[in-house]
C-alpha cells in the first residue's frame, strides 16, 4: 500500500444480507453490508465507534471494522406518511 496516498477517491461495495436466528429460518431483518476503500491505493477504511456483530436493530461492524452492517427495513410510506408510493397494479 502507498503510505503517501492522500485518499482523495473512494470505492464502495454494498451487499444486502438477510438475518435469521436459525439457519434457513424466518427472516428477522436485513442489513446493508458496506465496505469502503481508497480507489487509488486500495487501503480499506474502518468504521469507528460501533460494536462487532450483526443485528436487525443497531449498526454493527465485522471483526476488523472494515465492513459496516447497517440494519434496513422496507420503507412503507403508508406507515410513515399515510400515502402509497406504489403505482396501481404493482402492489
Amino acid at each position: 500500500m502507498d503510505t503517501k496516498c492522500k485518499h482523495e477517491n473512494f470505492s464502495a461495495n454494498v451487499s444486502i444480507g438477510r438475518l435469521s436466528t436459525v439457519n434457513n429460518g424466518p427472516i428477522t431483518g436485513y442489513t446493508a453490508d458496506i465496505n469502503i476503500k481508497c480507489a487509488e491505493c486500495g487501503l480499506p477504511f474502518r468504521f469507528i465507534g460501533l460494536e462487532c456483530g450483526a443485528s436487525p436493530h443497531a449498526p454493527k461492524v465485522n471483526a476488523d471494522a472494515t465492513e459496516l452492517r447497517a440494519p434496513l427495513e422496507p420503507a412503507y410510506a403508508t406507515e410513515v406518511l399515510g400515502i402509497s408510493v406504489l403505482k396501481e397494479g404493482h402492489a
